[in-house]
């Protein structure tokens, strides 16, 4: 088995919730690449810049954790063409980037998707924690 990674998504709050509701996650407007990077029970924070997509108000927060439970990335039914990977989220109390910016690299946020290392990880779930 491969060593447990965490990844970062970059998702609206209310497109985070329909992930939520249908037990997916979705990277990059429905890339494939990106889900495809992705393993069973790898770690992932979902970063939201905005409570609603498009021109929603600014939040600037972690918003929803989870774990991957899908094998591969599986046809979008919610983007034609897309892609989604099966994922348990659980919405959290936003956590603000200024709290989390030392260990949440925001000059790659603009990137929609990225891979966070295990320390850093560790440290943003400690701060969940207290």
């Amino acid at each position: 088995m491969s060593k447990r990674r965490y990844w970062v998504l970059v998702v609206s709050r209310d497109h985070a919730n329909r992930g939520v509701a249908g037990g997916f996650v979705m990277a990059n407007h429905g890339k494939r690449a990106p889900l495809a990077r992705m393993s069973r029970g790898d770690g992932l924070f979902i970063y939201s810049p905005t409570d609603t997509y498009p021109g929603g108000r600014p939040l600037r927060a972690i918003t929803f954790v989870g774990e991957v439970t899908g094998d591969e990335p599986e046809p979008s039914e919610v983007i034609a063409g897309g892609y989604c990977r099966r994922a348990h989220l659980r919405e959290i109390e936003p956590l603000p980037l200024s709290r989390v910016r030392e260990y949440l690299p925001a000059s790659r946020l603009r990137f929609g998707f990225f891979e966070l290392d295990k320390e850093n990880s560790e440290a943003i779930h400690e701060l969940l924690a207290s």
